[in-house]
């Protein structure tokens, strides 16, 4: 081989296709360690102004409203934290505009992402993607502006300045959303399901008023005795929301493959439905005990729950192709942990109601969370991962 001569590659029709791409278009190759990455080519002056433009109009329009705000309000001097403060205003201005800006950058920028092919499933898709992530974004700016605050407490700016500062902070809270936007897939839908999930529930421990409510049951959180039991319920019912935004995900993306586009398949589908709907009817009827029916459909629920679970896991060897034996062995081991915990609770009571339920429920959404990261790796050596000839 000369120091001059050209290799060429092949690469699938489809998935040009996929990417847009015609014959003549140029790819971008770059070698990271000992990988080889090839992408498509971006404008990047185009690329610059969309990202100055998402990051300048909501923060142009932020800055605007806080100084009418303060003009309004005849503040003269606005402090860092309290009411109409810096803090609040940011707040409640960067929770609206990333509402607004996540989703009309999902619908112009990351609508190809959202393969589901059914217009309401993508609907219900898209509401609970942009208010999970608003949520998430609700949370990091007020963690942010707390301890900005302990660093520069009691701070007094003018309305000018502390417009500006506004505007820049809801600018920059924008941009993270508009590319939150652009990057939705299998990892970062996950990600956000278990940062809801975990984060709501000890949310729920913390600003819990009954300090040894752990002696009573984990259920207790979700309780009519709870003074918060709304927050516990609803980080349940959310979760479930976005659990069945990931099945929808997943299995969109594997019906395109036309093995995989089985009744067999859509058997699973429906047990994962089943199981993330149990999940969530676990938060709507509240564990109340003085309302007997109310308690009954919040037993059932869990139970009904823990049904699908192991339904999903014994028909696992005949609903998904290529399954491995250590995958199956893993699955078996986790019902056979979920089921040596009802025994060590029910039989020999060795563990107490609190700890059954919390061991229950971590195996539960550990096995889910490993069963889609397994889905997702099938659609990837399926579908993404091809063979490139050199030529």
């Amino acid at each position: 081989m000369t120091a001059n001569q050209q290799i060429h590659i092949s690469i699938p029709k489809e998935t040009l296709n996929r990417l847009s791409l015609t014959y003549g278009d140029e790819l971008l190759a770059r070698v990271d360690r000992d990988k080889i990455i090839i992408e498509p080519k971006k404008d990047r002056a185009s690329s610059q102004t969309q990202s100055l433009r998402w990051f300048m109009v909501p923060g142009l329009l932020a800055g605007i409203v806080a100084l009418i705000n303060f003009m309004v309000q005849k503040t003269s001097h606005v402090h860092l934290s309290g009411a109409n403060s810096i803090s609040q205003i940011t707040i409640y201005l960067a929770v609206f505009f990333g509402f607004m800006t996540f989703l009309i950058a999902l619908f112009l920028l990351g609508q190809n992402q959202l393969v589901a092919t059914n217009f309401w499933i993508k609907i219900r898709s898209v509401i609970t993607l942009t208010t999970a992530f608003t949520i998430l974004n609700f949370a990091i700016t007020s963690f942010f502006f707390y301890f900005v605050d302990l660093a520069f407490h009691g701070v007094i700016l003018d309305p000018y300045t502390s417009s500006a500062l506004i505007a820049g902070f809801v600018g920059i809270a924008s941009y993270l959303m508009m590319n939150a936007a652009q990057s939705i897939s299998f990892s970062t839908i996950a990600t956000v399901m278990i940062a809801t999930l975990v984060g709501g529930i000890f949310l729920s421990m913390i600003t819990n008023s009954q300090e040894d409510w752990w002696q009573i049951n984990f259920s207790y959180l979700g309780s009519n005795l709870s003074n918060n039991w709304w927050q516990f319920n609803f980080t349940l019912i959310f979760s479930a929301l976005v659990m069945l935004t990931l099945i929808d995900y997943i299995f969109s993306l594997l019906f395109q493959i036309k093995k995989f586009a089985t009744r067999k398949m859509q058997i699973l589908r429906a047990l994962l439905v089943g199981t993330s709907i149990m999940f969530g009817l676990v938060g709507v009827f509240q564990n109340n005990r003085s309302i007997d029916w109310l308690h009954q459909l919040h037993w059932w629920s869990a139970n009904l729950l823990v049904v699908f679970i192991l339904a999903v896991i014994i028909s696992l060897k005949w609903l998904l192709p290529n399954v491995t034996r250590e995958f199956l062995l893993t699955a078996y081991g986790f019902a056979g942990l979920m089921v040596l915990s009802e025994i060590l609770f029910q039989t020999v009571h060795y563990l107490s109601l609190t700890a059954f339920e919390i061991i229950s429920f971590s195996l539960a959404f550990g096995w889910l969370v490993l069963l889609m990261q397994n889905l997702n790796n099938l659609y990837i050596e399926n579908y993404e991962i091809f063979t490139i000839e050199l030529k």
